[in-house]
């Protein structure tokens, strides 16, 4: 498997691919890892693989563990000959509802023709420094750092009047270890008119916490004592020099929804902005939590891949997930967490 990763991702991988394999798919230890592999072979050889995480959803009243693909990969040698579309309907027979969360130029026509469409998942972006964005669009180095001084200490302001003065009852804090108290705050994060994704405390901390190849900074916003939102943050290059910050997940008390988001942006944008940071992004699908971010200056940009479809049988509970314009889902639950 290693080999077909390493002819596959080839120069790019940069990485300890077995500890990365071994945290996603706990080979070699007991227990059960984030998701199972699952490969195609002929004889000894080995053909392709694909990873498949399980999820437990929810739409009002009805349940149903589904499945997430990712990591497929088949040998270059056997590029176009249907073999990627033959793992994803072998899959989708023998697990019932699968999901195909985002897409690349090589993989979409694969999702396609396995999976039915559902609403993508949008991005969106609020600038932290404005220096590289600038340099782009004026020719001149003193006006361009000019401008970008200018829009910098706007956005700064604009920060503190939106974030840390809204949000000052508010305590935040960076997480090492997920206790209980985060337990509770899941439950209470669950809202009916949304297609909910459970998480789990040990799940969230094996996939936040002990990621070999990017772990995640956890902040935990707390109003009265009580944890109010999590709100989980990566590291992503954009460039040789240049780096951004991406939300992974983010999980708000229904009941504190506006307070806690404003608390936990203002200190992970103040830290992303010390650190050089060009801005701070989010996918999702959630109407009502994108509008909270559009607010606070977070612009949507658009991307064709950020795809989301399934295979589902007929039945009540994709009657319950159509109903629903919204979903809890986020990056935490693609391989984006890759790095």
């Amino acid at each position: 498997m290693l080999e077909l990763r390493r002819l596959v991702i080839g120069a790019d991988l940069h990485w300890d691919d077995d500890a990365y394999l071994r945290w996603r798919y706990q080979f070699g230890a007991e227990g059960q890892g984030l998701a199972t592999c699952w490969v195609c072979t002929l004889g000894e050889r080995l053909l392709g693989m694909i990873g498949v995480e399980s999820l437990r959803l929810q739409a009002g009243e009805q349940v149903c563990d589904a499945h997430v693909t990712m990591d497929i990969m088949v040998r270059p040698e056997l590029d176009g000959v249907g073999l990627g579309v033959w793992i994803n309907q072998a899959i989708c027979e023998r697990l019932g509802c699968v999901l195909a969360v985002g897409s690349n130029p090589n993989s979409r026509g694969v999702i396609a023709r396995t999976f039915e469409p559902l609403p993508d998942r949008r991005s969106h972006a609020h600038p932290l420094n404005f220096g590289h964005f600038m340099a782009k669009r004026l020719s001149l180095g003193w006006l361009a750092a000019l401008a970008a001084w200018a829009a910098t200490t706007g956005m700064v302001l604009f920060r503190v009047a939106t974030l840390w003065l809204a949000s000052s009852t508010v305590q935040v804090s960076q997480a090492e270890v997920l206790g209980p108290e985060v337990e509770s705050l899941l439950e209470r994060a669950k809202r009916s008119r949304r297609v909910e994704v459970f998480r789990s405390l040990k799940g969230l901390s094996h996939r936040l916490l002990r990621n070999p190849r990017s772990p995640a900074q956890v902040w935990l916003a707390r109003r009265g004592g009580e944890v109010v939102g999590l709100m989980a943050v990566r590291r992503t290059q954009v460039g040789e020099q240049r780096h951004a910050l991406q939300i992974m997940d983010v999980v708000l008390d229904r009941h504190h929804e506006d307070v806690a988001l404003r608390a936990l942006l203002a200190h992970v944008a103040a830290r992303g902005f010390r650190e050089g940071a060009e801005y701070l992004s989010v996918t999702l699908y959630d109407p009502e939590l994108e509008a909270r971010f559009s607010r606070l200056f977070f612009r949507h940009q658009p991307h064709p891949y950020e795809t989301m479809a399934w295979s589902c049988p007929e039945g009540p509970f994709k009657d319950a997930v159509l109903a629903r314009n919204a979903w809890s889902l986020m990056d935490i639950h693609t391989d984006r967490d890759q790095g």
